[in-house]
């Protein structure tokens, strides 16, 4: 039997967590620049922001707030008709110079529902 746990995470809508692993995030609005994230949040945040013009966008520390390891789920337009491939590595290199000190980042890139015309 699989069991979820149901837990607030500041910032976010729910977050449902299996035991023995990180919760997954909810997702957060792109305007929303959380008020409970790190400097390291903030700053990929900010950067993705602008880089991007998202219309979802969730940074999170998954390290425990020691920003060595980062988890980024982005959703946005201009990946439309692009492979995932080539929509992590958009995001890769707007954040070239932070994966330096990075020890990992999980990109997780989509696009938004298409609108009825």
């Amino acid at each position: 039997m699989l069991l979820r746990l149901f837990t607030r995470v500041p910032g976010t809508l729910l977050s449902a967590r299996i035991p023995g692993t990180p919760p997954l995030m909810a997702v957060r609005w792109a305007s929303d620049a959380p008020r409970s994230a790190t400097d390291g949040e903030k700053h990929i945040h900010n950067k993705l922001l602008q880089g991007l013009n998202p219309t979802k966008l969730t940074v999170t520390d998954s390290s425990g707030g020691c920003g060595s390891m980062y988890v980024v789920e982005v959703e946005a337009e201009c990946f439309r008709d692009i492979s995932r491939v080539k929509q992590t590595m958009m995001v890769n290199r707007l954040l070239k110079d932070e994966l330096k000190d990075m020890h990992g980042m999980r990109v997780l890139c989509s696009v938004p529902p298409a609108t009825k015309s």
